[in-house]
């Protein structure tokens, strides 16, 4: 049976699909191509979801990537992880000792956060060591949905530094003792990742960016890749000093490098300069297939070995975002029976109570009857007017005289902002691009608000070029003054992959178009 792995990195979403820890397909998508353009910050996070999901079924159907179960692995800029060890406790008291020492390295709400944890017992200190992973729970909803639309059941969901360990398991390397990998593609934008693992358990990590901006690397230029290489070189000095400022008692025994093969002499020159071992893992005899290196082929490889080669990490945020969502549901609920249970009734307490009541109620009543009497005499006294009531309270009149405001303002709506649609709707014939026309269009108007709705089909025979037809057509219409003297909102609704009665692929979009 097959498995996928789907590793969304800052740059790139790479998809691999394997069986039996060989290569089937694999594809990527850069995530430069979604909600670009027009299509930018301007649009809703529902809409650019809507755009990836299209994209990835034409990716996924493309290259015949058909399996249904996924292990999705998130770049560190999605997640939080951090080590700290705190005292050995009860187990009762544990989730809340980890909750109060992750509040110190956390920019928000832990409310706002999914997360989980793991425990690794330090025998010589007498310490936990705690390996703790959270991301906001509006990132994690949105990776499901892109999943779900996608009809792909999410097994796992874990950190792409920890997919890596699968390549010690791959390549029959021990992970005993205390070790490093370091993966770090210095043709590529992907982040460099530098792990360290004692027994497999990861007690340091860190993410590197080699690219400070989008002007400082170009893509696998030589002089860049240079560039590149002194900057790793000077990354893993820093990791490693700040390693052994941590933990100066554990001293790293090997470091193995994932890395392009054309520069690993070089790469492992440096890391023994340092003074360690060094040891290259080539993976690429493992692929069953010819793949030139990129980290991001390889962290969606390694990830799509989730369900053949098990780590051990058992962080599990799927798990703690269903627990959290449990714990949400049971908030308000009270259990009847036990909160009355072993209640004793005394009959002495009751009419106790009940003389009580009666004794407030009465002298309550006592009190108000001369006020009551005065605003009597003060209605009986007010001007007679025959559209309100003698007995309306001021908040009553102030409704009344809502409602009489609302009525002028509809009524001065419907002298002077008539809505005539001719213009815009002879706009729209004169601009709309080849290969695409519409199928539908509804206007509706509400208190001088207008709402106009355009459906239609785009039909070239290639999705993107479908794309950026329609994105044409909404620019055209954005641009034309008849057009936008009525109509100042436009957005796309939706925008995807449509089948026709005769199974021609075509791309089906909505477009709103709205006076405010």
């Amino acid at each position: 049976m097959s498995s996928l792995g789907i590793y969304f990195g800052p740059k790139v979403i790479s998809v691999v699909e394997t069986g039996n820890k060989k290569l089937i397909a694999n594809t990527q998508l850069l995530q430069s191509t979604v909600a670009t353009g027009e299509l930018g910050e301007k649009v809703p996070t529902e809409l650019k979801t809507i755009e990836i999901v299209a994209l990835f079924k034409d990716e996924l159907r493309r290259n015949k990537i058909n399996a249904k179960e996924a292990t999705l692995s998130l770049s560190g800029k999605d997640l939080i992880i951090r080590n700290f060890d705190i005292p050995v406790l009860p187990r009762e008291e544990i989730g809340s000792a980890i909750t109060f020492e992750a509040k110190k390295y956390i920019p928000f709400k832990m409310e706002e956060l999914v997360s989980d944890y793991q425990l690794e017992l330090d025998k010589v200190n007498k310490r936990n060591q705690v390996l703790f992973m959270g991301i906001k729970k509006e990132a994690l909803e949105r990776y499901l949905t892109i999943t779900s639309e996608l009809g792909i059941k999410v097994l796992s969901i874990e950190y792409s530094a920890f997919s890596l360990i699968r390549a010690l398991g791959l390549s029959g390397i021990s992970d005993k003792g205390i070790v490093g990998i370091v993966c770090a593609d210095l043709k590529g934008e992907d982040e460099v990742n530098f792990t360290v693992l004692e027994n497999g358990f990861p007690v340091f990590s860190r993410d590197i960016t080699l690219a400070g901006g989008p002007d400082e690397f170009s893509r696998g230029a030589e002089s860049d890749v240079g560039m590149a290489m002194e900057k790793i070189k000077t990354e893993i000095r820093v990791s490693l000093d700040y390693y052994h400022r941590k933990f100066p008692a554990k001293n790293i025994q090997k470091l193995f490098l994932i890395s392009n093969p054309e520069h690993r002499s070089e790469l492992e020159a440096s890391v023994i300069d340092t003074g360690l071992s060094a040891q290259f893992l080539d993976l690429s005899k493992y692929f069953g297939k010819p793949v030139q290196f990129d980290s991001n082929f390889v962290k969606g490889f390694t990830t799509s070995l989730a369900p053949a080669i098990r780590s051990g990490i058992k962080l599990n945020l799927l798990a703690a975002r269903a627990r959290k969502q449990a714990g949400s549901a049971k908030i308000g609920q009270v259990d009847v029976a036990t909160l009355f249970k072993g209640l004793k009734i005394n009959s002495l307490v009751i009419v106790l109570g009940v003389a009580i009541c009666a004794g407030v109620i009465i002298y309550g009543q006592t009190q108000t009857k001369p006020l009551k009497e005065e605003l009597a005499q003060v209605i009986s006294k007010q001007v007679k007017v025959a559209s309100v009531n003698p007995g309306a309270t001021i908040d009553e009149m102030r409704d009344v005289d809502k409602k009489f405001k609302t009525r002028l303002k509809e009524l001065d709506t419907l002298v002077k902002k008539q809505l005539y649609l001719t213009q815009p709707l002879d706009v729209i014939p004169r601009v709309i691009p080849d290969g695409v026309w519409l199928t539908d269009f509804t206007f509706k108007k509400d208190k001088g608000d207008g709402d106009l709705q355009l459906s239609g089909l785009a039909d070239m025979g290639d999705g993107e070029k479908e794309f950026e037809a329609v994105n044409k057509f909404i620019a055209s219409l954005k641009e034309n003054p008849n057009f936008t003297k009525y109509f100042t909102n436009i957005k796309l609704l939706v925008l995807d992959r449509a089948e026709s009665g005769d199974a021609v692929n075509m791309t089906a979009f909505s477009i709103s178009c709205k006076t405010n």
